[in-house]
């Protein structure tokens, strides 16, 4: 019984978010473009160089306290915003990260030592190139002055 009442709020569920995302396709870009920008709304009143609140006698801006808090609420809802429009592209990628079969120690230990060992192999080619051009280059910077 209390299987069917889950499936059932589940099918509602995705029956609206199904409607929302086909008739509001640009809802989470919008959401995470409007929430970066109160989010720098938010610093740049907290820092108070770039935006200044003055001229006005408005109760919750009245001491610097309450701007300080104002702005502060500013920036925690900018970033919830942001939040909001970001985590669904990563959502997939948690599911996905579940069904990755990681590798063991020794075989984390053998990558690594790969991928360092192929960057100094790399590191010491690069050095040697410039020692051998080097001579050749500043010959001919040489000529040109």
């Amino acid at each position: 019984m209390a299987e069917k009442k889950e499936r059932s709020r589940e099918e509602k569920v995705s029956k609206v978010l199904d409607i929302l995302k086909k008739e509001y396709p640009f809802e989470g870009l919008i959401l995470g473009v409007l929430g970066a920008l109160v989010l720098v709304l938010g610093v740049y009143i907290l820092e108070g160089d770039v935006l200044r609140i003055t001229m006005t006698d408005f109760w919750l801006f009245a001491t610097s306290l309450r701007r300080t808090l104002f702005s502060v609420a500013v920036i925690i809802f900018g970033a919830v915003a942001l939040l909001v429009a970001v985590i669904p592209f990563f959502l997939p990628g948690f599911k996905e990260l579940r069904r990755v079969s990681w590798p063991n120690k020794e075989i984390m230990a053998n990558h690594t030592a790969r991928v360092f060992g192929f960057v100094i192999f790399l590191g010491a080619i690069f050095v040697l190139y410039d020692f051998i051009f080097r001579p050749l280059f500043d010959f001919l910077y040489g000529l040109g002055a």
